[in-house]
């Protein structure tokens, strides 16, 4: 709900920043705290990744506003980061931190995308039968959601698939058939979430009685945004390499119970 009736910005600036500090409390969790009872912790958060991603997912199919329906997205998508903490291994890890910057930069750009197709209604609302064909003017709006929602299922050769394929590959080395399986699963329901909501919104006519503000506000941050999706799906290895890099970081309590405390 918060989602919902929060300001664009607010609503972006908590998917992509705010609720990725408990993604990074997890993993000092089990790196840093509860070494010991790692394996238990880990095994809790596959399960709860799993259920996290087909709880996000379900629930966005079956919502019918855009703004609420990319917050069980996120609710979804960071089932899918649950599991690559879960699996612990440095290739999981590194798959989590790519998967959890990336997911930052696509969810950003789609939320600020939705607030400008909701701000040129009257009414500014983001439910999607209010909304719906307002975008079928807007084209370059509607091309920018379209690479935005294939980059959040991990459609190639955007920077989502990159990180969907990192975590394919982490659970293939964790040989954890059955996990994968619901998670390939589960990105297979969030193109079809994404796909249809694209349609409602920009490909087909208003309904009666919709009319809908001149075209004006600025898309130059969501554009930039989606180019960055587009550059981190071609040369991502910077990227994987940073993570890497904090992985072995991760590995070493140490190196950071000496930055915090000195000595």
């Amino acid at each position: 709900d918060f989602h919902t009736t929060a300001p664009t910005p607010v609503s972006a600036m908590l998917s992509s920043v705010v609720v990725k500090v408990g993604v990074y409390g997890l993993i000092r969790l089990v790196t840093l705290m509860f070494t010991d009872e790692a394996p238990t912790i880990q095994a809790i958060l596959i399960v709860l990744g799993v259920i996290g991603v087909f709880f996000g997912s379900l629930a966005a199919l079956r919502t019918y506003d855009a703004k609420r329906l990319l917050a069980y997205s996120t609710f979804g998508q960071i089932g899918f980061i649950l599991v690559g903490i879960g699996w612990g291994t440095p290739l999981a890890l590194t798959a989590a931190l790519v998967y959890t910057f990336n997911h930052a930069l696509i969810k950003s750009s789609l939320l600020m995308l939705t607030g400008v197709v909701s701000s040129h209604t009257l009414g500014k609302t983001a439910r999607i039968s209010e909304i719906g064909g307002v975008g079928n003017k807007m084209v370059f709006t509607g091309g920018l959601y379209f690479i935005g929602g294939l980059a959040l299922a991990g459609v190639p050769p955007l920077n989502g698939f990159i990180s969907k394929l990192a975590l394919a590959q982490s659970g293939v080395a964790s040989q954890d058939w059955v996990t994968l399986g619901l998670i390939i699963g589960a990105g297979i329901l969030t193109l079809i979430y994404m796909t249809r909501t694209w349609q409602h919104i920009f490909q087909r006519a208003p309904e009666e009685g919709v009319k809908a503000k001149p075209y004006g506000d600025s898309q130059l941050a969501p554009a930039l945004l989606i180019a960055g999706c587009i550059f981190l799906g071609v040369y991502a290895q910077p990227l994987i390499d940073l993570a890497s890099r904090a992985v072995i970081q991760l590995g070493n309590p140490q190196i950071y119970i000496q930055a915090v405390f000195g000595g």
